[in-house]
């Protein structure tokens, strides 16, 4: 009888760990090799080779050869990551191994969470500012939630800054390309008074829109649409207390002025006749051309945020085995956007960029943790509270042609005048240009946790860990719906099918709930760590995560157009069991990471764009299952990655309301296969230094919509980035010509149903070619 696929891989790393430790190699020093780095993913530093977990490790540097500057690129150096934003950069979803949450909805947390410098980000999309100068970003697979608590239950990703130091550094770096690219950084850090040093960075970043926008009669002026324009600051103050206490200061501010987005046509349906009928120009694209990347709109579609945070992180030793951490932190981040709802330039339906959609979240977080170590045991108990306070503005405003394209769509494009006939209002007065819908939502949410981890030695070469965390979340939230013009054409209408949209529904008229939620769970992780050999260590590991209830921050109405007065969902709940091995050969210029997994998740948490609006379900199955590879290898001057992941991400039978494809079905943004490989070559001849980096990231084919519509197929594709580098020996100066996506690949980040246009779909598309000069100064 043929073995699942889980047990299959599980077994065979297994095998595989063991057939290496018996394997003859020399005897090697247990010190920390050139290849390795010392990585906190377990809350305490530790060498990557000896952590019991699978771990994708960025450096600084290689961020920097890669001309990554925030975590959007750094999906194309690690596999089974992907990143990709929708109708907003407030929109952004983090996925690994083929597991993450639908970013539009801001009542959902994340699946695969994001932490800078210890402090938990509130969404994926909060963490999308320039990143600064970096030390490392780990990239922790799997359930995480026993350490990190809610938003962990398919991974974390840790970025970690660098320190502040007491050695005078500065550096400059100055960027043109294609697109308008323009770019400018400074970092400069030193000592500032006895055992106190800082450093401040300072980023300007801008380009140019991707896409060509034809406006018709506007009011929309600007043809161009998803470009780059933001600046952001970091400080950061630094205390050593000559190894016994140690204060961090850490201060940000970002500011992003810039518009999107729009989509590019993939599929026509029958109704953009109507839609030509309505605008100025075509309305909508004739014919499928993503690559030419034109789009259709004649609203603004701008958007403004501000993220900014402080945080305090203090070190105490207080005995040669025991330390005290606190990190107490606090995040504002304030999103607007306008949105040209029908993407065309017929003038349908949209959101202002007044303030009238967007999002603000404000949290405060306090961890407060003690590490030691009694003899063979290592040891970390730790207390957390957070307290996250979220507004969400929503309005959908009737644009002119509103009325004219419902009668359109009534009367199969017979009779312009159809609404009015239904309604019995005089034409224009059933839906008035700038009338519509006024939501508001404020959640509160409050959490606290306790939670431990050990790490037994039971023998030089075995150890058993273990962690527990208990998580109670309280959920309080108050929806507040009004409709400008109080529903009238919905409220007359005669036949209401089409007509009674959610935003237009007078069953929503200064209409107040308020919900309450309150949830607790308990998460943990085994792990048994096997040293077999100075350069080989083995493990096996089972893990559980959670995520916790909530709720759909959008209207839902019934079928019987009432609205709909409980928009919660369940928490969401995961298991995994993961095998694997880490070696380090041939002198340790060789590092082979392995492992396999088999995730199942409970409940697990969908947002899917229905053509209309948004719907959250809880699928009750979906389970990952593969098997990583990740090597480093460093020949001469050359240095070559590599790594490949091989996924199942697939949903349960069970049937899904809404989206009928999901039963059985491959989950959306799961290549099968994924991988990335990159070379770098660094040589000093005479007077100067030469370095050329190349990398790619492939992608098999991935379905990017969540109810899985067959035309939202996005196939395999690879992504290259190269650099090629001339400067000086000491590195005080270099001149690096870049280029991005180098075969100028068309890929889709999201495709979309157009909305109120059957049959037409649409894509956000990823970043096309670009190329560059960067030159950078050092001293």
């Amino acid at each position: 009888m043929m073995l699942p696929l889980s047990c299959r891989l599980l077994t065979g790393t297994a095998l595989a760990g063991v057939m290496l430790a018996g394997l003859s190699f020399p005897a090697f020093s247990q010190d920390t090799a050139p290849t390795e780095v010392i990585v906190t993913a377990q809350k305490k530093a530790e060498p990557l080779n000896r952590a019991p977990l699978t771990v994708s490790v960025v450096s600084g540097t290689q961020l920097e050869k890669a001309g990554a500057h925030d975590l959007k690129d750094l999906q194309t150096l690690t596999p089974s990551l992907l990143i990709t934003s929708t109708a907003n950069e407030a929109q952004t979803t983090a996925r690994l191994r083929g597991v993450g949450t639908v970013g539009d909805n801001p009542g959902l947390n994340s699946s695969v969470g994001v932490v800078i410098d210890g402090v938990s980000r509130a969404r994926t999309a909060t963490a999308m500012s320039d990143l600064g100068e970096l030390d490392r970003i780990e990239i922790l697979k799997g359930p995480q939630s026993d350490i990190y608590g809610k938003g962990a239950s398919a991974g974390i990703i840790q970025v970690v800054s660098r320190l502040p130091s007491f050695t005078p550094h500065a550096s400059l770096e100055l960027t043109a390309g294609e697109q308008g690219t323009l770019g400018v950084a400074g970092y400069t850090t030193g000592k500032l008074a006895d055992k106190w040093a800082g450093s401040l960075s300072l980023v300007k970043r801008q380009r140019d829109g991707q896409y060509k926008v034809h406006t018709g009669d506007g009011p929309r002026t600007q043809t161009d649409d998803g470009d780059q324009n933001y600046w952001s600051a970091r400080g950061q103050l630094l205390y050593d207390g000559d190894g016994w206490s140690r204060l961090r200061l850490i201060g940000d501010y970002t500011k992003r002025d810039e518009s999107c987005c729009v989509g590019t046509a993939i599929a026509i349906g029958s109704t953009r006749a109507y839609v030509d009928q309505l605008a100025s120009d075509d309305g909508t694209a004739s014919v499928v051309d993503p690559k030419a990347r034109e789009a259709w709109a004649n609203r603004s579609t701008e958007q403004q945020i501000v993220d900014t945070g402080l945080s305090a992180q203090w070190d105490l030793r207080l005995a040669n085995n025991m330390q005290l951490t606190s990190i107490t932190a606090y995040r504002h981040w304030d999103h607007t956007n306008g949105y040209d709802a029908d993407f065309s330039s017929a003038d349908i339906y949209y959101r202002d960029p007044n303030g009238g959609f967007g999002n603000r979240i404000d949290t405060w977080s306090q961890e407060i943790r003690l590490n030691g170590q009694n003899g063979a045991l290592e040891w970390m108990a730790g207390l957390y509270a957070n307290s996250e306070d979220l507004t969400r503005h929503d309005e959908t405003l009737y644009g002119a042609d509103y009325e004219s394209y419902l009668g359109l769509l009534l009367s199969g494009g017979t009779n312009i005048n159809r609404v009015s006939e239904l309604t019995g209002l005089p034409v224009g007065q059933s839906f008035v240009e700038g009338e519509g819908n006024h939501d508001t939502y404020r959640q509160h949410e409050r959490n606290t946790a306790i939670f431990g981890h050990a790490e037994w030695h039971i023998s030089e070469t075995v150890s058993l860990l273990g962690g527990l965390r208990y998580n109670s979340q309280t959920k309080r939230l108050t929806s507040a719906y009004t409709n400008s013009d109080d529903g009238i054409a919905c409220a007359s209408a005669s036949v209401k099918t089409t007509i009674c949209q959610p935003w237009s529904n007078p069953a929503f008229n200064d209409l107040t709930l308020t919900q309450k939620n309150t949830d607790n769970a308990t998460t943990g992780s085994l792990k048994l760590k096997w040293q077999a050999r100075p350069n080989l260590m083995t493990y096996a590991s089972y893990a559980t995560g959670w995520k916790g209830a909530g709720f759909n921050l959008d209207r839902e109405q019934n079928s019987n157009l009432t609205a709909d007065t409980d928009t919660s969902f369940k928490r969401e709940t995961s298991q995994s069991v993961e095998i694997g091995f880490k070696g380090r050969f041939l002198s340790r210029r060789l590092a082979l990471d392995v492992a396999a997994f088999d995730e199942s998740f409970r409940n697990f948490q969908l947002n899917t764009f229905l053509g209309t609006n948004f719907v959250v379900n809880s699928v009750p199955r979906l389970k990952s299952q593969g098997i990583e590879v990740e090597s480093r290898y460093l020949v001469g001057d050359f240095t070559l990655n590599g790594g490949v992941t091989y996924n199942e991400a697939t949903f349960g039978p069970e049937a899904v309301p809404g989206v009928p494809l999901v039963a059985n079905g491959t989950a959306s943004f799961a290549p099968r296969w994924s991988g990335v490989y990159g070379v770098d070559y660094a040589r000093a001849v005479g007077r100067y230094r030469f370095v050329a980096t190349l990398s790619a990231k492939y992608n098999s084919s991935y379905n990017t919509g969540s109810d899985l519509a067959p035309i939202k197929l996005q196939r395999a594709y690879t992504l290259y980035n190269g650099r090629l580098s001339i400067g000086a020996p000491d590195e005080s100066w270099a001149l690096e010509l870049w280029g991005q996506n180098l075969t100028d690949e068309t890929y889709y980040q999201v495709a979309f149903s157009a909305p109120f246009q059957s049959g037409s779909y649409k894509a956000f598309l990823g970043q096309p070619r670009a190329v560059g000069l960067t030159l950078r100064l050092k001293r």
